[in-house]
């Protein structure tokens, strides 16, 4: 069996899942193991083994040949290699079996829920991404002019990438000794001490980062005054020496005799920033491609480093903070050890990760977990993982192309890395290729875009625009529906006894009006003169009426707008509604 990954979420449950079968040949005909699923803290495994003898008929079952356990007390650290030996079913050792497992543990006391969940989320517009590595790039090559001009895995370098239009920016984390998450991309860090006898000459000594405290990391920025705190790690530095003595923070810095950077008295220059404070203080527009550090086998057997962290710590501790900090920007986690990817996935469900490859290469030394040598079997473990693509070494692309179609033919989103990227016609090539992010140095000068701005910017922007037109459009929706008054009750016998009275007024005043004017004309006397003043009469009478009219018009939810007298006298009664306001709804009760 190669791998048994053993999880649990919750102290009283378990599940069993097989993983992925693998067949060994051993002197005996073949035997099949799965692999397990389960709650470790109280649980051994009883591996069973069977075989099909050469004589064996068809439907006829395996036979039991032996068996081994797996007690918890062998599981103790996150990852390992435990060895049990087979025993027969007559009780005697016929062979042994070497498991490599990994315990996956859920983060402690951190509640959890799928309120938010991005762990496959990709946007289809969010492909050719500038992403900036290490910030602006890489601030120490063999060549000068490929590198840099701000150090990198600085708030800095991260700023400055960002200021020149990078989508997202890619840099490494680590822990110090007291757990603390810093921003450092080599395993090891170079200081330069003097001698005690040869006041000029320099001798390096390499510390891994592992190994101090934040607090002498952060000495480390500044000149070393004898007595300090580093002095207890350093104990054979010459504490005779008057003055101070100046400590190198990069293996390639102790090979020069010039100073490359000339900020250094800066906050955001200085190296070893902690992950919360790139969080803070970068822009929340720009998307951060964490890659957590982690030690490699190599091929030939060796390790990058030994590191004492238990896994499941170190990654909790990088998470915890993350997950606090981190609020709504665009982070995309990314690694070279398949296990770790595949624990992130399980750890949490809010950010999405992408699986770091080398790929078939000859610039760098093959790892030793076939997963990480091709690009194909990169594919399979990003499957089995379930996570959302991988980070390919551009060398492996620009020497098969066809194998972007075969990571986004299987449902994966793809980056890539790689001094290769280095070239503005290469990364042009790449982005037509499809590749949904391109990781390069010197952004500031390789980056083609004409608007210096991330694409998330560019997002939000236009979904701010989006949510001020639906307020608005919801405001204007609000403000009609404000001014369509609602059901009225109408008390009907009192509002057609006033229209009733109101007809009968006007009856009888057109009447009374034709009568006198008629009878005036005929005696010839002042006829104008009555008349205005028969018209004058009958307007404050009518005036008199309206107004009754008017505040009772009120009492039924109707507006003060009465018609003119000239109306009410032409006959046009059908009108009449008018003189309480124009309300469809009093219209219908008519």
């Amino acid at each position: 069996m190669r791998w048994i990954y053993v999880s649990h979420s919750h102290p009283k449950k378990c599940s069993l899942k097989v993983l992925r079968c693998q067949r060994y040949h051993m002197s005996y005909p073949s035997v099949y193991v799965g692999n397990v699923t389960l709650l470790i803290d109280r649980k051994a495994y009883l591996v069973d083994y069977y075989v099909y003898t050469s004589k064996t008929f068809p439907g006829e079952p395996p036979n039991h040949i032996g068996f081994s356990y797996i007690l918890p007390s062998t599981l103790q650290s996150s990852v390992g290699i435990l060895t049990v030996p087979i025993t027969s079913t007559k009780h005697r050792p016929i062979g042994q079996l070497t498991v490599e497992y990994v315990v996956i543990k859920s983060i402690p006391n951190y509640p959890w829920d799928m309120s938010i969940s991005y762990a496959k989320h990709w946007e289809q517009r969010w492909s050719g991404l500038d992403v900036g590595h290490r910030g602006l790039g890489t601030s120490f090559k063999f060549e000068t002019k490929n590198c840099a001009n701000v150090r990198e895995n600085t708030i800095a370098s991260l700023k400055t990438a960002s200021y020149h239009g990078a989508d997202m920016v890619e840099f490494d984390v680590q822990l110090s000794k007291d757990y603390v998450p810093v921003i450092y991309h080599d395993f090891y860090v170079s200081i330069s001490l003097k001698r005690k006898k040869e006041i000029e000459a320099m001798d390096t000594l390499e510390i891994p980062v592992k190994d101090l405290t934040l607090e002498q990391l952060h000495l480390l920025k500044d000149l070393y005054y004898p007595g300090d705190s580093l002095g207890k790690v350093l104990y054979f530095v010459d504490k005779s020496e008057q003055g101070v003595n100046q400590l190198v923070y990069h293996v390639a810095e102790s090979r020069e005799k010039l100073p490359r950077f000339f900020d250094e008295d800066l906050e955001d220059h200085q190296p070893f920033p902690t992950l919360q404070s790139v969080l803070l203080e970068l822009e929340p527009h720009v998307g951060c491609n964490i890659e957590i550090k982690w030690t490699m086998q190599l091929k030939d057997g060796t390790f990058e480093l030994n590191h004492p962290f238990d896994l499941n710590m170190y990654l909790d501790t990088i998470l915890k903070v993350v997950l606090e900090y981190g609020e709504d920007r665009k982070i995309v986690f990314s690694s070279f050890n398949p296990d770790i990817c595949a624990m992130i996935r399980l750890k949490q469900n809010k950010y999405p990760v992408v699986f770091l490859t080398q790929g078939v290469t000859t610039k760098f030394p093959t790892y030793h977990d076939p997963r990480c040598q091709t690009i194909p079997m990169a594919i399979r473990h990003a499957l089995s993982a379930d996570i959302l693509g991988i980070n390919v070494h551009t060398e492996d692309i620009l020497r098969d192309p066809s194998q972007v179609k075969l990571v986004k033919d299987a449902g994966l989103i793809i980056f890539c890395w790689g001094d290769d990227n280095n070239d503005k016609d290469t990364i042009r090539h790449l982005k037509k290729l499809g590749l949904h992010a391109v990781i390069y140095d010197k952004i500031d000068v390789y980056n083609t875009k004409d608007v210096k701005e991330s694409i998330f910017l560019v997002d939000a922007r236009e979904n701010q625009k989006a949510l001020i037109v639906l307020a608005q459009s919801s405001q204007t929706s609000n403000t009609l529906q404000n001014q369509i008054p609602g059901p009225i009750n109408v008390d009907y016998s009192t509002e057609k006894e006033y229209l009733s009275n109101l007809e009968k007024t006007r009856n009888l005043l057109s009447t009374s009006t034709a009568t006198s004017i008629s009878s005036f004309n005929k005696s010839g006397i002042g006829g104008d003169k009555v008349l205005s003043s028969c018209q004058s009469s009958e307007n404050n009478e009518i005036s008199e009426i309206t107004k009754d009219f008017s505040i009772c018009a009120k009492s039924f939810g109707h507006t003060n707008n009465t018609r003119n007298i000239s109306d009410i006298m032409s006959g046009q009664t059908t009108a009449l509604p008018e003189a309480y306001g124009e309300d469809e709804s009093a219209k219908d009760c008519l």
